[in-house]
């Protein structure tokens, strides 16, 4: 996977976890189906949402606390997210608090975050992704490490 699309592919997975859709649920097309059994305010601890890809996990979210805000809208603490590429390498997105708008379809991170990858590191003031346009960027001010492999003769 080439690095400047790493990040946007991350968060797409994160986003695609989040904004699974369920055919079987009776839902507004803007709802989220496992929040019509969550009234707001309600707290679910210790989450973890694997995706699967051709029968391998291909992303792994998980958070210590996800509160309900209304059946559109959900904030998630201490995020602890991976991407598994084919090629078995794994990025990761640490970040304290987030929140992801079914409605606008957004994931917002207003917390610190931080990508890694083999290849490179980056740290940012938050995170905004759009799953509709499936583009994303790291607030900044941002923190950049591009890991070169070493020169071997």
């Amino acid at each position: 996977m080439k690095r400047g699309f790493t990040v946007i592919a991350l968060f797409c997975a994160l986003s695609s976890i989040l904004g699974a859709q369920s055919a079987n649920v009776n839902k507004a097309e803007d709802e989220f189906p496992g929040l019509q059994l969550l009234p707001p305010g309600s707290i679910v601890k210790g989450l973890s949402l694997p995706r699967y890809e051709n029968h391998r996990v291909s992303a792994l979210l998980q958070a210590d606390e996800m509160k309900v805000i209304s059946r559109r809208e959900i904030t998630l603490s201490n995020i602890r997210a991976a991407l598994y590429a084919e090629d078995g390498k794994v990025t990761t997105v640490c970040c304290l608090l987030a929140g992801y708008d079914f409605k606008k379809k957004a994931v917002v991170a207003q917390a610190d975050a931080e990508v890694q990858h083999p290849n490179f590191s980056a740290k940012g003031s938050g995170v905004i992704f759009s799953t509709a346009g499936r583009m994303g960027y790291i607030k900044g001010p941002v923190r950049t490490t591009i890991r070169t492999a070493p020169n071997t003769k």
